[in-house]
């Protein structure tokens, strides 16, 4: 059972509710604590009794937004506050601004994506005519209200502030919400899953950005692919789950051996593709060296066998001879040729290229 206290692990889908009813209910259950001492000063105690249960409906409410009840927490918080604003109307009267809060239920209504658009109709509708019907009740001639015109316009002001405050709330952390969700559904769509390199997509927009730069300042820069040797053994021989992580390991240390403006992606498979801008192939064969004997001199342990890995790299130079395709192509016969001659070696295609 998901605990009322401690906070869940929020769905994706879900963080916008989450982020947005979280920070209400602080709104919330401050707002209702400060009527308590102010309906009493008034001589509402029936009020003030009234706005205890609030804070406690508001904490709540808080609790199962966190445990991940989305939609319990805002059906509570949305009766609270129609509850509420239709008391204090009715024992204050119109002029006192209690009715501001039905606005603020009806956007909570359809921040709950949760719901069908039928329902949140229904739902505001029901709260449109609860309105009327306190506006209308409120306006008759024989209404008096509990409280002097000065105090009207305390409660009135106060209202008008907090609810104020409610859509400012909503709307500052469902649009950072929203951009924080934006950013995770980008880097979803942007990199593999396993190994947390760029993935295929992203890495051939990054090539064409390159392209671009290059018609610019033309610089050349290399794109080399890099094959794990004999990757089909671990599999075979540990599982794939070991499969798994000598792709993690051999991802953490392409990146972390390379320089911060190269670029690394999972091609497919055992593959990666790497890119090294503003490189010839002087330093580029210097950089792919290194990196090839760190990953080779580099231990693995996995299920309490230790051993070793290494890869083979196919390189070519991009200098506008040659399409992006091609010169991926050329690092792939590149690389099939280090497989052909031995493996754990680096190949390229420079005398093809003069």
């Amino acid at each position: 059972m998901k605990s009322l206290f401690k906070p869940a692990e929020i769905e994706r889908e879900n963080y916008r509710l989450f982020i947005a009813l979280n920070y209400l209910c602080y709104l919330g259950i401050i707002a209702h604590a400060l009527f308590i001492p102010l309906f009493f000063k008034f001589g509402i105690p029936e009020l003030a009794i009234v706005n205890i249960f609030s804070v406690l409906i508001w904490i709540t409410s808080f609790s199962l937004n966190r445990a991940a009840f989305h939609s319990e927490a805002y059906a509570l918080a949305a009766f609270e506050v129609v509850a509420h604003a239709i008391l204090a109307t009715f024992y204050l009267g119109w002029e006192a601004g209690f009715y501001f809060y039905f606005f603020s239920t009806v956007l909570y209504i359809f921040l709950n994506h949760k719901q069908i658009f039928r329902t949140m109709l229904i739902q505001s509708s029901l709260v449109l005519m609860t309105c009327i019907g306190l506006h209308i009740y409120t306006h008759q001639p024989d209404f008096v209200s509990k409280i002097s015109n000065n105090l009207l316009d305390v409660l009135y002001f106060t209202n008008l502030f907090v609810n104020f405050a409610a859509f400012g709330i909503q709307g500052y952390f469902f649009r950072k919400a929203s951009t924080e969700n934006d950013q995770k559904m980008e880097l979803f769509a942007t990199t593999d899953p396993l190994t947390g390199l760029f993935n295929r997509r992203k890495m051939l927009e990054l090539v064409e950005n390159e392209v671009v730069r290059f018609q610019r300042n033309q610089k050349p820069f290399l794109l080399a692919i890099a094959d794990i040797d004999h990757f089909k053994q671990f599999n075979d021989n540990y599982g794939h789950d070991c499969g798994d992580y000598v792709l993690k390991k051999a991802s953490d240390l392409l990146k972390d051996t390379l320089r911060q403006q190269d670029v690394v992606s999972r091609w497919g498979g055992e593959e990666f593709l790497i890119m090294l801008p503003d490189t010839d192939l002087e330093g580029g064969m210097a950089a792919f060296e290194k990196l090839r004997e760190t990953i080779a001199n580099t231990r693995y342990e996995y299920a309490k066998k230790t051993f070793s890995i290494t890869i083979t790299l196919g390189i070519s130079r991009y200098d506008g001879q040659r399409d992006i395709d091609d010169t991926v192509k050329l690092a792939d016969e590149a690389l099939y040729k280090g497989k052909r001659e031995g493996r754990n070696r680096i190949e390229t295609v420079q005398t093809t290229q003069q």
